[in-house]
């Protein structure tokens, strides 16, 4: 578990009040109560190199061990998760763009836009058991609003 004083753990959840969950190494949404899952406890810490006004934050699972980061692939920006400690980003700041997500409130959701890919939104799938992703901003049917449900 990350140690710092700062850190908050959520549960993340799309509209459609569908949790995010880790599987096979991957963030995927679902719903715990008709599926043999646990919604994952999110890890989150502010990027402190970064413009606070944008509040800049990373996301941590598996207790902060392993982040969501922004890579580049053929098709475009991606999500992956990776080995690195949630920690170890919060006192790095500015290196760690690409592990960073800017949170943004519309209302009781927030959307949170890649740093590292400017309009690149966290996504949910449309259908269950389907990995989160990146989407850009001009798709109408994006799924790009979150609600944080505080957890210990």
């Amino acid at each position: 578990m990350c140690s710092l004083p700062m850190a908050r753990y959520y549960i993340i959840k799309d509209a459609d009040q569908k949790a995010l969950y880790l599987r096979d190494g991957q963030l995927l949404v679902g719903d715990p109560d008709t599926d043999s899952w646990s919604a994952e406890k999110i890890c989150i810490l502010p990027n402190r190199g970064l413009d606070r006004t944008k509040v800049p934050i990373f996301l941590g699972i598996q207790g902060g061990s392993c982040c969501l980061a922004c890579v580049e692939t053929r098709e475009g920006p991606s999500l992956r998760l990776e080995d690195v400690n949630i920690e170890d980003l919060y006192k790095g700041g500015e290196q760690a763009t690409r592990f960073t997500f800017f949170q943004s409130s519309r209302g009781s959701a927030f959307r949170l836009e890649a740093a590292a890919y400017p309009g690149w939104f966290l996504c949910g799938p449309a259908e269950p058991h389907q990995p989160v992703q990146l989407t850009k901003e001009s798709e109408s049917l994006a799924r790009t609003e979150f609600y944080f449900e505080q957890s210990r």
